[in-house]
């Protein structure tokens, strides 16, 4: 994986040589994941899987009727089972205020949710499970108050009584289907750190890392 994230930075660069980090979205997070998956492991198209369904194992579907039941099938971003891996995304970054601030907490809770849904889906289907974001310092060094978690980005230990603990906050916006499930088979998480290196380009203004975690059952 070392030479795909390599690959991954050098594209991810480039792309920030030549456009905005702020006029780029997370779908080219993703695709240059893609292609540099491509490119180091000489994939064909069709072995990696885009928006491809969840296991049915990994989470408790909501129960409010049958059609409900039906059309809950949420999505893990990447799947490449030829590399046995599935991988989450996100994109931290300013707003155009360039002089404002972020939801920082909110990022985290959908990085810790993230983290939640891919360490089920490992558990059950065996792949290894990443989560990767370009984050910048809007971002970066961000920490709860409550000292739980390291600053953003650390390894991270993820378990029922942290999950608890922000859940009695406000800015608690869990998926619940996941969350039931980790606390049916009483599993936790570990979120180790693999990748953390700064992206420097043109057309970037703020410190910007690519980062990515491998998680792992506790």
């Amino acid at each position: 994986m070392d030479k795909i994230f390599k690959t991954y930075k050098k594209l991810f660069t480039q792309r920030c040589h030549n456009i905005p980090l702020l006029e780029i979205g997370e779908d080219s997070v993703r695709y240059d994941f893609f292609i540099a998956s491509t490119e180091v492991k000489n994939l064909k198209n069709y072995e990696i899987v885009l928006e491809s369904a969840i296991s049915s194992q990994a989470y408790i579907p909501r129960q409010v009727s049958p059609n409900t039941l039906r059309k809950q099938k949420p999505k893990m971003d990447i799947v490449i089972d030829k590399l046995n891996i599935c991988a989450e995304f996100g994109l931290f970054r300013q707003n155009s205020n360039e002089e404002g601030t972020i939801n920082k907490t909110n990022r985290l809770i959908k990085t810790l949710n993230d983290m939640i849904r891919l360490g089920l889906e490992s558990n059950f289907t065996k792949r290894n499970a990443y989560f990767i974001c370009v984050a910048d310092s809007k971002m970066l060094r961000h920490q709860l108050q409550s000292k739980s978690l390291g600053p953003f980005p650390s390894d991270y230990q993820i378990n029922l009584d942290l999950v608890n603990e922000l859940c009695l906050k406000k800015t608690s916006d869990f998926d619940r289907r996941f969350i039931n499930k980790m606390q049916e088979l009483n599993l936790s998480f570990n979120a180790k750190l693999i990748f953390n290196e700064e992206i420097i380009a043109d057309k970037i203004n703020l410190e910007t890392r690519l980062i990515a975690w491998e998680v792992v059952r506790a």
